[in-house]
């Protein structure tokens, strides 16, 4: 006797536990697969960093401020737990800066024209990135009084 949520579940003793040849097949055929995908997926991860940095001057310049306070940390003496955790806050602001990008890039091919809902998705992208930097500044101020 089956339970109904919202569909109908076969009872448990009609569920076969062993495995067919078939999906075994098909389990081997998905593990290796995944080297594959996973070097597609890089692929695609890299392909959209080299568009934003090409295409997007604040993500230039976050990259330039990224490679500046990276070398600010190598000469400051701090445990690395404090330089890991002001590396962490601030990739927080490119990887907002990425999310807004994006979504001025679909909000552009919606329409070029002015619209109040794309002004204000815009908005709330840039908003991200204005939060992203305020949590970098606490961070900041915190690891410094500690």
């Amino acid at each position: 006797m089956g339970q109904y949520i919202g569909f109908k579940l076969k009872s448990l003793s009609s569920v076969s536990l062993r495995s067919t040849t078939a999906d075994r097949k098909i389990m081997l055929k998905t593990i290796k697969n995944i080297p594959r995908r996973l070097w597609k997926a890089s692929a695609y991860s890299l392909s959209g960093l080299k568009n934003a940095y090409l295409k997007e001057e604040s993500i230039r310049l976050e990259t330039l401020a990224c490679g500046l306070l990276f070398i600010v940390m190598l000469l400051v003496p701090w445990p690395f737990w404090k330089k890991a955790a002001l590396m962490a806050a601030y990739l927080l602001i490119p990887l907002c800066e990425l999310f807004n990008s994006a979504v001025e890039d679909v909000c552009d091919l919606v329409t070029r024209d002015y619209n109040e809902y794309v002004k204000t998705a815009k908005d709330k992208g840039s908003a991200a990135v204005l939060i992203a930097i305020v949590i970098n500044i606490i961070v900041l101020c915190a690891l410094i009084a500690v």
